[in-house]
């Protein structure tokens, strides 16, 4: 395979890695509350929100949203396109660095490609910046280098116009990317001491700082303006704010960062390469998911290995013998100072959510892997121990896919649940959701979507206020919920909400196997999956909330996707609504149509419509029938006994028949 090949290379191995998948990728975490905003008030309210840290990012999703509008998969192919555009300026480095080594820098630039220890790549429309970073980020080190080499005057200057630009711009949209400078630093030092062996390091050193001043003038002045001129409104990007606690406590603080620092490294060199897999490893795969992806690992080891033999021994006899040593201290370097600003900012990479915090290290621990690995004399080990890390990175990444798709896959039938049994939700309510798929980290995790589907606009024409507010359920929160404490405004970036905690509705699916349930707080039977913190404050909920006669536009299918099948949640949903509505004989009739189906409930607490249904029309034969799944559920019986002999729409004659049924053992 010639030189001119291995870009294909690169493109059609991280297409196995992250393609496979990427239709089914949607909105995570961040994503809500950037889409529901700029679909509520337009890109305009970009430039509000990126204000407090990163004003840059604006221009970016303002493009970004301008092209794309709602649709995720216009953002993931981007991202996809800039990693591998990313890879493409790391692998003109290398070959700059060491243009004998077509085949280390080639293994090198894929495993930067395909590093498997950043798995949120699916997490596109909020990480874009990431990878815009990255790509211009390294693109601007290549540029610099080429510029260096070029002997022609006029391209040497073209060369620096435009490295000194994108690095003038990548910082911008990731701060902490800042150790890209020592590897942009470390490469000119390297190139330098070859220039002259006689040459002492110190002079080198000078040498190679006044080149690497001229081309770092636009990441100086960012870091001057970033962190000495520009306020930060946001603690985790505000440089002052972080060393405060190293100056209060400079021994505590130095050796906790030192402790952490080492932690990263290790995590990034060794556990990289295994650790990953098993975070996603515990999916359960269908026979077609295990069929496809052992094609795929096939295909893809099948081509590296051809590459392998394609290339010719040119690593013995040239001059740069000693590349690997050139290479390990290169690479381990750039591993430690591309943690450095993240122990700095007290935050701490890993396999989970801050996996974006290994980004900036990554071309480091890769370089520091190829080069250990070409210190390996025998051929054979050395590729089968490729193959494996390869093998390892695919599906890692294909598995990855699979996980962000089937939980993007659960919000979206989540939802859809929710628009089958809510009609309208009233302006003002907050809802306190439990996903079984994800925990609920922020209130927008909730806010956003429900927005999206019952109220798209914002209630106010000059800013992002959203009609439906979202509650985090915890400890501190179910307290103000039981004591009736009065909302709280929350102003984050510049989106207005309000934690509310005297006028809630809950909305849960206790677990995977459940279907969503809307609890009622006058009768709060819930399932036995239930979580504690719900049960708490379950009778809190308040169904008025929903405005039975005014009915939501459909879900969009850009966010939420196509509807799902009407299995039996879609018939329990139905027949949830029809119940608050007092339509009983409606209620039996669902139910026989999902009998007639082939469709059952699988938690118990789903039959409780049905069994409501059933005792307030006398129909006790149907009702002994629903009674015999619910009594399977021991603490769902025990609910029913307490809580429905209360209900003031039972006559006596059946809460007679409540407490025969369900109370007596």
């Amino acid at each position: 395979m010639r030189k001119n090949h291995i870009p294909l290379l690169l493109i059609f191995i991280s297409a196995i890695a992250y393609l496979p998948s990427i239709h089914q990728f949607g909105y995570y975490r961040d994503d809500w509350y950037l889409m529901y905003s700029a679909n509520a008030l337009g890109v305009s309210t970009f430039e509000g929100i990126f204000a407090i840290d990163r004003p840059v990012r604006t221009i970016l999703m303002t493009i970004l949203y301008s092209m794309f509008g709602l649709e995720p998969l216009g953002y993931n192919i981007f991202a996809y396109v800039l990693r591998v555009l990313g890879s493409f300026s790391f692998l003109w480095t290398l070959q700059m660095l060491w243009p004998q080594r077509k085949t280390a820098t080639a293994l090198a630039a894929l495993f930067f490609l395909i590093y498997p220890g950043f798995l949120s790549t699916p997490n596109a429309i909020d990480y874009e910046e990431k990878f815009v970073g990255l790509f211009l980020g390294h693109l601007s080190v290549a540029l610099s280098i080429k510029a260096v080499l070029t002997e022609k005057r006029s391209y040497k200057i073209i060369l620096w116009v435009t490295s000194v630009f994108c690095g003038s711009i990548y910082l911008t949209f990731v701060e902490y990317y800042l150790g890209l400078e020592v590897f942009r630093f470390l490469a000119f030092l390297l190139l330098v001491v070859r220039s002259s062996s006689d040459q002492k390091f110190f002079q080198a050193f000078l040498i190679a700082l006044r080149s690497w001043i001229p081309f770092s003038i636009g990441s100086l002045a960012f870091f001057i303006w970033r962190f000495f001129i520009f306020d930060s409104q946001r603690k985790a990007t505000d440089l002052g704010a972080q060393l405060s606690e190293f100056i209060e406590s400079p021994l505590l603080v130095g050796i906790n960062w030192t402790i952490n620092l080492a932690k990263d490294v290790f995590e990034g060199l060794v556990l990289t390469w295994g650790y990953p897999l098993t975070t996603v490893w515990d999916i359960s795969l269908r026979l077609r998911e295990i069929f496809f992806a052992g094609i795929l690992l096939s295909v893809g080891i099948a081509v590296i290995s051809f590459f392998l033999r394609s290339q010719k021994n040119i690593e013995e006899n040239h001059p740069e013998s000693n590349w690997q040593t050139e290479a390990i201290w290169i690479g381990l370097i750039c591993t430690i100072t591309g943690f450095i600003p993240v122990i700095i900012s007290n935050r701490q990479a890993d396999f989970y959510s801050y996996s974006r915090y290994m980004l900036p290290s990554s071309s480091g621990i890769v370089l520091v892997m190829v080069a250990f690995l070409f210190q390996l004399r025998l051929k054979k080990i050395r590729n089968v121990i490729l193959y494996g890390l390869i093998g390892i990175a695919l599906l890692t990444h294909h598995l990855n896919g699979i996980h962000w798709a089937r939980s993007n896959q659960a919000m979206q039938n989540f939802w859809w649940q929710v628009s089958w049994r809510i009609p309208q939700i009233k302006e003002n309510t907050t809802l306190v959701v439990n996903y079984s798929h994800t925990a609920v980290e922020e209130d927008y995790f909730i806010w956003g979507p429900a927005n999206l589907i019952y109220h798209p606009q914002s209630m106010d024409s000059q800013r992002v206020e959203p009609a439906i507010w979202g509650l985090v359920l915890n400890r501190e929160s179910a307290v103000s919920i039981l004591n009736h404490a009065k909302p709280s405004f929350v102003n984050r970036r510049s989106i207005i909400t309000y934690l509310g905690y005297d006028n809630i509705l809950i909305i849960t699916q206790p677990s995977l196997s459940s279907c969503v349930q809307v609890i009622d707080g006058n009768m709060p039977i819930v399932s036995a999956y239930e979580q504690y913190d719900i049960q708490m404050v379950a009778s809190e909920s308040n169904q008025n909330n929903i405005l039975l006669d005014v009915n939501h536009a459909p879900p969009s299918n850009l966010v939420f996707g196509s509807e799902p099948p009407h299995d039996w949640c879609f018939y329990y949903q139905t027949a949830s609504l029809a119940f608050q509505r007092g339509e009983y004989e409606t209620v039996l009739d669902i139910n026989q149509k999902a009998k007639r189906a082939g469709f059952s409930a699988q938690d118990p607490v789903e039959w409780m419509p049905f069994l409501q249904s059933a005792i307030l029309l006398e129909d006790y034969e149907q009702a002994n029938e629903m009674a015999r799944f619910i009594k399977k559920d021991s603490f769902l019986q025990l609910q029913v006994c307490n809580f429905l002999p209360q209900n003031s729409a039972f006559n006596e004659e059946m809460k007679d028949f409540i407490r025969k049924t369900f109370c007596i053992n």
